[in-house]
């Protein structure tokens, strides 16, 4: 299994039109601005520029010191999602309210420094989940088919995005999400994860298609799904997309965490391959609790494990999960026991599935002091690097967790408006 690490801010789910790859010619120095430092970790800030440019910063340690993005780090365009993949690559997604966003990606080079890779591409539409399979990040986007039924409704269908990291190539592929669980609804998905081979995507129920009212659907007037108790998982064996096996589970509600029309991942694998498969449980219309179950390493079910977060944060729901190591999980949890906006997610707990147990991380500023975290932590060694973002006083930092005691320490401070993201890239 790779590790890795990602992070996006909310987006909108249209379909994915047509894809743009093309090379640019740049002078890589002109975008370095004094930047002394060859650390390996790096460091995705932003400041308060109306361009809003984001700035990668290099450094040799984060448990300590203080960094700056005045006259300092790789310049470059704003990032919807920064993706670190295994230490090599660095790739910014961008969402662009449906127009094409410009991405790119990042290496550190033999001088030691952060430079642009020579390859940009377009992604022209919006996604709304993403994920690592192989060599391939993956994202998808739900929304309207260019197919048209007997009828001549348009289809409704979920369009992947494959890209080869290493060829520096694009292809799509479009599945139809009509009646895909059988019960007359379209869907879509939410998490990549990669497996011996095998894809794993949550599915998400999300209303009647007209699909579903050809087909004589019960509801035909539902703009939401009519099972908001149950959890499916598609797994595919390949980028393809076709003939997936599906499961499905009654103790948890669907396999997802949401802020606006972007699905956060809630399945995550752990370093012996078994997939736990978490749930938010932010339908407010659901009677099963925010928790946790199982697909054992070596299966293609769900075992008998169960696990209540909710019980165990005191009524609070889960936002979103980072694997770390072993048997332990960072959770990123709401404040109060309401499933609200983002911002309202500013509690961190450390979850040990072995024990199932759930402690809350110590440590950090005040609540009422916190205005964000970053979407990208990095793990190493069994600590989590993550960033916090204040609310007014003080500089955003990256704070150290240990995975075992959940405790967290102040590390290094950036001089910035905001961090989104902090991983590590070795020539």
């Amino acid at each position: 299994m790779t590790k890795l690490n990602f992070s996006a801010k909310g987006v909108i789910p249209v379909l994915a039109a047509a894809i743009v790859f093309f090379a640019v010619s740049c002078d890589k120095g002109n975008n370095l601005v004094n930047n002394d430092s060859k650390g390996s970790y790096v460091i995705a800030a932003s400041g308060d520029d109306v361009a809003n440019p984001s700035y990668l910063l290099q450094t040799g340690k984060l448990d300590s010191g203080e960094l700056s993005i005045v006259n300092s780090g790789l310049e470059t365009e704003t990032g919807t999602a920064w993706l670190f993949y295994n230490n090599k690559y660095l790739y910014r997604l961008v969402y662009n309210q449906g127009n094409a966003g410009t991405g790119s990606s990042y290496i550190i080079n033999k001088d030691g420094q952060i430079e642009e890779r020579s390859i940009k591409f377009e992604i022209t539409n919006r996604f709304t989940t993403y994920g690592f399979y192989g060599k391939h990040i993956i994202t998808a986007a739900a929304g309207a088919t260019d197919k048209k039924d007997e009828s001549g409704n348009i289809r409704q269908g979920v369009t992947f995005t494959i890209l080869d990291m290493e060829a520096q190539t694009l292809k799509t592929k479009t599945v139809s999400t009509e009646n895909f669980l059988g019960t007359g609804e379209y869907t879509t998905f939410s998490g990549i994860v990669d497996v011996n081979g095998k894809l794993f995507t949550a599915v998400c129920p999300i209303g009647v298609s007209a699909y579903g009212v050809a087909q004589g659907a019960a509801d035909t007037t539902a703009t939401v799904t009519a099972y908001p108790d149950s959890v499916w998982v598609a797994i595919y064996s390949n980028t393809d997309f076709e003939n997936p096996k599906i499961i499905r589970d009654n103790r948890l509600s669907y396999a997802s965490s949401r802020y606006r029309s972007q699905y956060y991942s809630n399945i995550v694998a752990d370093d012996r391959n078994n997939i736990y498969v978490f749930s938010s449980s932010y339908d407010n219309r659901t009677t099963k609790p925010s928790g946790v179950i199982r697909i054992k390493a070596g299966t293609e079910v769900f075992d008998d494990y169960y696990f209540n977060i909710q019980a165990a944060a005191g009524g609070r729901h889960l936002f979103k999960v980072w694997y770390i190591s072993e048997d332990y999980f960072l959770l990123q949890m709401y404040t109060t026991e309401t499933v609200a906006a983002m911002g309202d997610a500013k509690r961190l707990a450390i979850f040990n599935a072995a024990d199932k147990t759930l402690k809350e991380v110590t440590g950090l500023p005040a609540i009422e002091n916190i205005g964000s975290f970053g979407s990208t932590p990095y793990v190493e060694n069994g600590t989590v690097y993550m960033p916090v973002v204040p609310t007014e006083g003080s500089q955003p930092a990256i704070y150290a967790i240990n995975a075992s005691t959940a405790a967290a320490t102040k590390g290094v401070v950036v001089r910035c408006k905001s961090i989104s993201a902090v991983g590590k890239l070795i020539p």
